[in-house]
């Protein structure tokens, strides 16, 4: 164990209260790792701040009702430690308060991430947060792993190798995941909760937004885009979206995929993806994202068709 873990392991294991910070629409990653740590320090003070909610398909996981979504940060109580999970940068929770606490501590796995934090633990080879989060638990002298900790856990690391299928399912994530099952929980159910337990809205949403694909480049780059009229027809949300990149990037051919979602208030969310070669996190920084080598995204004030244009602009000086 190097030196940041042990003290951020100690931090942890003192601290009196815990404010723990997930990104906008959290992901399993972002919340699995949250919960993991308001469900093993049981004789802590921990709240979980979120800038938005959570999609309902991730209600399954142990306090989650215990998420608190703040419109503006003079609402989020002060505390000893601030620990950031998931967050490639600080402007992923925004409006945040360094002021308002003691020490702030920064656990994920983006290769973009600054090190913003007092403590940065930080790996982008890790194959998501809860892998980190776990090496920092099973230290711990405070809380102990059990099956409602493992599944919280398990649920990041499942969600973001995409059910074990992209780059970062590796040896030490089959490891990890072996080690979490051990536990006693339930992989088939987790599965079936992730990907088996989607709203018809959402169903309604998807069947619109396959029929916008087009192919750029010889069919190397597909493009999806779901309009904010889409939602007022199908009764959908954003959250409903989560995950549509992947119907993009499965098409045979495709290097890049390019999710475009236009915001209700104006402007667009991207969700990029790419298979082998082309580092997607390094596009994104064009337009002030981030994100991981095969996963990033980014926002844009602009109209959908010409956000799509200044991408694929972007995308073709990496393919030729």
């Amino acid at each position: 164990m190097n030196n940041t873990l042990q003290k951020v392991v100690e931090i942890l294991d003192s601290a009196k209260d815990i404010a723990c910070f997930v990104h906008k629409s959290p992901d399993g990653d972002a919340l699995g790792s949250a919960l993991a740590v308001y469900n093993f320090y049981k004789d802590k003070k921990v709240r979980i701040w979120s800038p938005t909610g959570y999609p309902e398909f991730y209600g399954f996981l142990p306090g989650v009702e215990n998420v608190r979504v703040y419109n503006d940060f003079s609402e989020v109580e002060k505390a000893e430690v601030a620990l950031f999970l998931d967050c490639g940068d600080i402007g992923r929770v925004p409006g945040f308060d360094r002021s308002i606490f003691k020490t702030i501590i920064n656990i994920d796995h983006h290769e973009s991430n600054s090190g913003f934090a007092h403590y940065n633990i930080v790996d982008p080879s890790a194959p998501s947060t809860t892998t980190l989060l776990y090496e920092i638990l099973k230290n711990s002298k405070k809380g102990t792993i059990d099956s409602i900790v493992a599944k919280c856990l398990y649920t990041g690391l499942y969600t973001d190798t995409g059910g074990f299928r992209y780059s970062n399912t590796t040896a030490y994530a089959f490891g990890v995941a072996a080690s979490l099952i051990s536990y006693g929980i339930n992989p088939s159910e987790i599965a079936f909760e992730v990907y088996e337990s989607y709203p018809f809205r959402r169903m309604k949403l998807l069947a619109l937004a396959l029929n916008t694909l087009e192919l750029y480049f010889n069919g190397r780059v597909s493009v999806m885009t779901v309009y904010k009229e889409f939602f007022e027809k199908t009764g959908s949300l954003a959250e409903d979206t989560e995950d549509f990149v992947n119907y993009a990037r499965a098409i045979k051919g495709v290097e890049v995929a390019i999710f475009i979602r236009e915001r209700l208030s104006g402007g667009v969310k991207i969700s990029l993806r790419s298979k082998n070669y082309l580092n997607v996190a390094e596009i994104a920084r064009n337009f002030g994202g981030g994100g991981h080598f095969h996963a990033a995204g980014c926002e844009m004030d602009l109209p959908p068709e010409v956000a799509k244009k200044k991408l694929l602009e972007v995308i073709a000086g990496k393919l030729s």
